[in-house]
C-alpha cells in the first residue's frame, strides 16, 4: 500500500455558541431549498470528471441533503481559463447561488474575488493561505472554507518518484507558467530538487501549442522521465502530454490518479472522488448556519500511488521493486 503521508492535524475548537451564519436565517424565511452553485472542472461527456461530479451528489445524500427539496443543485463546468471561470461565477450568482462550491485554484479564487458574503466551499485548492482564499488552515476566516489537495507540499514526493524511477542526478519538469499557482508549486520543486541533492531542468509552457515542442526539447537535453505540474491545465491537457511524451519514449509522472489510467507511467496524489464525497458535509453545516470560518480546511485522508506496467513496457522503463510494492494499483 501507499506510504501513509505525514501531516499536521488541524483541529478546529468551537467553543460557546455558534453565531449563525446569514444563510441559516434566510433559509429559515424563505423556508425554500437551498442553492447550490457547482463549479466542476472538466467537461461532463468525460467519465472521470463525471464521476467527480457524481461522487458530490453521493455526498449530498449522505449528508441528508435531498435535491429539489433540500437544496437545488446548479451546475457550470469550467475550462480552468479566467474568463471562462469569471462567466460561470458570475452567472451562478446572478442566478441566486447562497453557497458556491469551486473546483481548483482557478475557480476557487474567481469566486473569492466576486464574492465576500457568499459561503464558498472550494475543493482541490494547493495552498489556499498563498492564494489568499483563508488566513490560515485551522481557522480560515472571513467566507471561504474547503479542501486541500496539498500539492505544493507533495512536490517532494514527486521529486523522489523521479529519481527512483530516472537513477539521474537531473530532474525535469514541465509547469505551467499562465496559471496563478503555477510559480508557487515550481519553486516548491525547486526547492524539493535541492533538498535531494539533484538539478531540476524546468520547461515553462502558457498553452497547449507549446507542449510538443517543449517535450520534444527535453527530450534532446537527455530527459527520460517528465514530472509533470499539476495544475488545471496540465489536467486537462493530460492525454496529449502523455502522448506526446510517449512520441518521444518519455515517461511522464503526474500528480493526478486518473493520469496514470490514461498511460502516464505513474501518478501519485490525492483521492478526488473522496474530496468531492466529502465537501458537501461542509455544505450542509453552512447550509444550518454554520460560518465557513469556523469550518478548517481538510486535507487529504488518501494518497494513491499508481503504476502503469503497460506504459513501464512500452518505454522499456525498469520501475524499481519497491515501487511496485508500495503500489496502491497497478496498473497491467
Amino acid at each position: 500500500m501507499g506510504e501513509a503521508m505525514k501531516r499536521r492535524e488541524f483541529i478546529a475548537l468551537l467553543g460557546g455558541t455558534v453565531v449563525a451564519w446569514p444563510l441559516g436565517a434566510n433559509a429559515q424565511q424563505t423556508k425554500g431549498p437551498t442553492r447550490i452553485g457547482l463549479l466542476p472542472f472538466g467537461a461532463p461527456s468525460n467519465a472521470y470528471d463525471k464521476s467527480l461530479v457524481d461522487a458530490f451528489r453521493s455526498g449530498l445524500r449522505q449528508a441528508g441533503l435531498i435535491e429539489d427539496r433540500d437544496i437545488v443543485l446548479d451546475i457550470m463546468w469550467t475550462s480552468g481559463s479566467d474568463a471562462d471561470t469569471d462567466k460561470a461565477v458570475v452567472e451562478l450568482m446572478r442566478r441566486g447561488a447562497e453557497v458556491l462550491v469551486p473546483t481548483g485554484s482557478t475557480a476557487s479564487v474567481a469566486a473569492k474575488r466576486h464574492t465576500s458574503t457568499i459561503p464558498i466551499v472550494f475543493i482541490s485548492v494547493g495552498n489556499p493561505v498563498a492564494m489568499g482564499l483563508v488566513e490560515n488552515l485551522a481557522h480560515p476566516g472571513g467566507n471561504a472554507t474547503g479542501f486541500s489537495d496539498v500539492y505544493s507540499e507533495l512536490s517532494a514526493k514527486l521529486v523522489e518518484l523521479g529519481t527512483t524511477v530516472n537513477k539521474q542526478d537531473t530532474i525535469y519538469y514541465l509547469w505551467h507558467t499562465a496559471w496563478p499557482d503555477g510559480k508557487n508549486r515550481f519553486q516548491a520543486t525547486e526547492q524539493a530538487a535541492q533538498s535531494a541533492g539533484v538539478k531540476l531542468r524546468a520547461r515553462g509552457i502558457a498553452e497547449s501549442g507549446e507542449i510538443d515542442q517543449a517535450i520534444t526539447a527535453m527530450k534532446m537535453d537527455g530527459a527520460t522521465t517528465i514530472i509533470v505540474q499539476p495544475s488545471p491545465f496540465t489536467y486537462r491537457q493530460r492525454a496529449r502530454i502523455i502522448d506526446s511524451a510517449s512520441h518521444n519514449s518519455v515517461a511522464t509522472i503526474f500528480g493526478f490518479p486518473a493520469a496514470a489510467r490514461d498511460g502516464a507511467l505513474i501518478s501519485y496524489g490525492p483521492d478526488y472522488l473522496t474530496m468531492n464525497q466529502r465537501a458537501p458535509l461542509y455544505v450542509n453545516q453552512i447550509v444550518k448556519g454554520t460560518k465557513p470560518a469556523d469550518l478548517p480546511v481538510e486535507l487529504p485522508t488518501k494518497i494513491s500511488l499508481l503504476v502503469n506496467l503497460k506504459t513501464a513496457k512500452t518505454l522499456g522503463v525498469h520501475v524499481p521493486l519497491q515501487l511496485l510494492i508500495r503500489a496502491d494499483e497497478l496498473i497491467e
